[in-house]
Parts: C-alpha cells; structure tokens; sequence
C-alpha cells in the first residue's frame, strides 16, 4: 500500500499534535516529568505541551495488572488517541492492526519513547502498541461515519484534504467490502464493542476515566483473543464483555437492552455459535466428497477401461461399488467336471 507522503505535513521531531487530529482538549493532568539528567518534577500539563517537550518525558504509572493508573494514565491514553491520527506513521488503509507491518509499529514506539517514560519499556510495549491499535481503529470508525455515502464514486469525492489520496481510496474500497460481508453474516456488534461506542465522544475521547480504564481493558482482551486465535475455558468464550467484567447477576444482561435475559442472550449466542460450527462441518464434507471423487477417478485410471469403479457419495457417506469383467469365464461344462469329482 502506497502512501503519499507530500500531501501530509510531517514533524520529524513529533513537536506538534497531528494535523488531522481534533483540536486537544486544554484539560491539565498532575504528572512526574523526568528530564535528561533523571531530575523528577511534579508538573500540571495538557496533552498539547506533551507534544512540544524536549528531552523531558512524562512518567507513566502502571498497576499490578499492567494498566496505566493516575493522572498519567489518563493523559496517556488521550495522547495515543492524538498520536493515533499521524497517518505517516499509521495510515489508514490497512484492515486491521495485525496487519500493519512491524516497522510502522516500531516508528509509533519511538515517538511515544521520546514523550512518555517507562519503568519497564520492554514490558509496557505490548501494552501500549495494543492500546494505540484501539486507537486507529476508533479512528477509521469515526472517519466513516462522518464521510460515508452510498457509493463508492460519492465516498471518493468527499476525501478529507489532509487525507492522501491513495490512502483515502484503498481505505473506502475495503469499507465497502466489509459492508457487504457484514450484510451477507449478519453480524451485530458485540457487547464489548457497544460498550466502547456509548462511551466514545464524537472527537475520539472517552466520556470519562473510568471508561477509559474499562475500553483499555476490553480493547486489550478483544486484541489477546485475535493473535491468540484459540479457543477459551470460559463457558461463552466469544463474550469479552464477561472476560472484563465478570459473570452476569441474574435477571438482567448489561449492555443488552432493558429485558433481556441471560437465558436469551446467552442461548442466542450459543445459537450462533452452533450455526456456524455447522457450516463448517458441511464445508469439509464437501471437501471430502471432492477427494473421493478424485481418488475414483484415479483408480479407474490405474486399473483400466475393463474395470469399473462407480461412488456414490450422499451426505458424506460414500458406498464403493467394484464391477470386474472378467476377460475368462467358467463353462457349464467345466463347472459340471468340477460337482463330478468333488471339488
């Protein structure tokens, strides 16, 4: 994927916010700042001054679980959410943030390395880089949401300018593309992902500390679950919500609606689940059908015209029926010589 580097005004000191990027809001965080010669101070900043330090870096404290906490966690998370619209170093023509190639990521890490310090950065990477992938896909969903039309041609022309033009094309052809998966699926959001929508601002920010603790928290266990790509040990492994939030209280379902019940919901869930365990096993019947039918055809190839192998393949089961004609017979003579002498 190509990007067009001209069209986007880039900073190679990070001195100054994203120009794609909403205004910051000029909201202080009572923060430890740490300069070049490991002097300590206890400092108000926004996250417009983070951007403009030299050689001071702001500390950020984490708890036992791994999770930014304090003011500096909260000024941390919205720094990403600013940094999250430089598309030089994440551009948005990518489907997900698996996908994005390791150097990109790498390239994010060292900003973030110049503004923020770490008491353990080998171990506070993972964390942040997932929390930033968080971050660019709030992005490209709030892009859409305020520049989609209903064509393609429409969606092209109303490109943000400071968006290049390469990345703005690639990024609507493959919008488009999950639309029509989503409408052949009928996939809904999840609990998780309703749960991150009500709680986001129309400027990318969240509504308040606490939900940006939580939206870390859910963001963190939906990306573990992706590059884990394996089952779980909980009863509803698919439901991150539960993961992050615990068990449901009887009765009710949060982030469901108001009357729905456990029993609705989950069977539901498990429903689904079911279907599409269902599809997949007839797509390997399918494909084991395929291969019986190439196996025949093989044999029949091996043995010769004079034989003849017929399948007949109904729901997986496939009964082989063998035809040989023979090029000698027994006579009735030969046959009546053989009932004489016993044999």
């Amino acid at each position: 994927m190509s990007v067009t580097q001209s069209q986007i005004s880039h900073n190679e000191d990070s001195l100054a916010p994203p120009p794609l990027g909403p205004e910051l809001a000029n909201g202080k965080w009572r923060v430890r700042v740490i300069d070049g010669d490991a002097n300590i101070t206890e400092e108000m900043i926004s996250g417009k001054e983070v951007w403009s330090m030299l050689n001071r870096r702001v500390i950020v404290d984490f708890n036992r679980r791994g999770q930014p906490i304090k003011d500096s966690g909260g000024l941390f998370g919205s720094w990403l959410g600013s940094l999250s619209n430089d598309l030089n170093i994440i551009p948005i023509n990518y489907t997900d943030w698996r996908k994005v190639p390791n150097y990109r990521k790498e390239m994010a890490w060292k900003v973030i390395q110049k503004k923020f310090w770490f008491d353990d950065p080998r171990r506070r990477r993972k964390y942040t880089l997932s929390a930033l992938g968080g971050r660019c896909r709030d992005l490209k969903q709030r892009l859409w949401k305020k520049y989609r039309r209903n064509t393609l041609e429409e969606s092209f022309d109303v490109r943000p300018g400071l968006i290049p033009e390469d990345q703005w094309k690639e990024f609507v052809e493959m919008q488009f593309s999950d639309k029509a998966k989503e409408e052949v699926s009928g996939i809904e959001p999840n609990r998780a992902e309703l749960f991150i929508a009500s709680r986001t601002k129309s400027d990318g920010s969240l509504v308040c500390n606490e939900a940006r603790i939580s939206v870390d928290k859910l963001s963190r266990v939906m990306s573990q679950n992706i590059q884990n790509e394996a089952p779980s040990n909980e009863s509803r492994p698919n439901d991150v919500f539960e993961q992050v939030f615990g068990p449901e209280h009887p009765g009710r379902v949060r982030c469901a609606g108001h009357g729905t019940t456990p029993s609705k919901y989950f069977l539901n869930m498990e429903s689904t689940t079911a279907n599409t365990e269902i599809i997949d096993i007839k797509g390997r019947m399918k494909g084991l059908e395929d291969k019986v039918e190439i196996l025949t055809n093989a044999l029949y190839a091996l043995v010769g015209p004079r034989n003849h192998f017929q399948v007949n393949a109904v729901g997986g089961n496939s009964k082989f029926n063998t035809n040989l004609h023979q090029s000698s017979s027994v006579s009735s003579d030969q046959e009546s010589n053989i009932s004489k002498t016993g044999i």
